[in-house]
């Protein structure tokens, strides 16, 4: 689409004379001849959302780099994010557009076997009650905080938080992948927002995607482990990526994956303020 080949005049932003961040053809406009590559000296957010709608809309070109992307991305997302950044941008898949194809397939995935975690779960909840000398009918007692919930057992419970993180799990994402680029903006100040949230998208998506694929392992056999499963898929990409992204010097590792812990935190305290606050006006 905005990638096709079309002439523009030349008015000094064209990228004439320089060569085409995908393929290296000298550029006569502000598309490339060759490969149909626009020409962005600067990436910025805007560009990420407007490709991403584009691509949304046109699914010969979505269809073109899905594979591409899911295989180098597998290998290692900091790499993908690295070439993206660097301009070879027409053989991957737009890092919003794939952040969000793997949200789907995950939440495809977990939705196929809620039932079979939800009583591994229920199960484990009454085990660990039972170790603490407590009992199902204590806990869920008329007049209980879980009750007044609407939660009458463990299996409810289960439930109910299952549904909750598959509903909020995309917007949960977006937000640590906006607040740790933000971080890393500041860590790594030659880097811009953008470039900082195209790694935040492809490392969060290929985490989100190893969690759909490794969720259906846990939900027989260790299902209480599915809760921090992402935290360690997330630390662990961040520390492998932020190598082939910011450099291999220890900062460089360790300051990636501290900003998304820190993103979490800033999440899990706003979520908390929010809900005091709702609850006491709601009071």
């Amino acid at each position: 689409m905005s990638d096709a080949l079309e002439t523009q005049p030349d008015d000094g932003s064209s990228g004439r004379g320089v060569p085409c961040q995908n393929c290296s053809a000298p550029l006569v406009g502000e598309y490339c001849h060759q490969c149909g590559q626009r020409h962005v000296p600067t990436l910025r957010v805007l560009y990420l959302v407007r490709r991403f709608l584009e691509s949304a809309l046109d699914l010969e070109d979505l269809e073109r780099g899905v594979g591409q992307t899911l295989r180098r991305a597998a290998r290692n997302p900091g790499r993908v994010a690295r070439r993206y950044v660097d301009g070879e941008r027409r053989e991957f898949v737009n890092p919003l557009g794939y952040f969000l194809l793997t949200a789907t397939a995950t939440f495809l995935v977990f939705s196929v076997f809620q039932e079979a975690w939800v009583q591994n779960q229920a199960e484990a909840y009454e085990v660990m009650w039972q170790s603490l000398g407590a009992s199902s009918d204590e806990i869920f007692r008329p007049g209980s905080p879980l009750r007044s919930l609407g939660w009458s057992s463990a299996q409810d419970l289960a439930a109910g938080i299952f549904q909750f993180f598959q509903q909020v799990q995309t917007y949960v994402g977006l937000f640590t992948c906006a607040a740790a680029g933000l971080l890393l903006r500041w860590g790594f100040p030659k880097r811009t927002v953008a470039e900082t949230l195209v790694f935040e998208l492809y490392v969060t998506a290929q985490a989100t995607l190893f969690l759909g694929m490794l969720g259906p392992l846990l939900f027989w056999g260790a299902p209480a482990f599915i809760g921090v499963l992402p935290i360690f898929l997330q630390v662990g990409l961040h520390v492998h990526g932020a190598g082939a992204f910011f450099g291999t010097r220890w900062r460089a590792r360790l300051l990636p994956p501290c900003a998304y812990l820190a993103s979490v935190v800033l999440f899990v305290i706003g979520s908390g303020l929010v809900t005091v606050g709702v609850v006491t006006y709601l009071a």
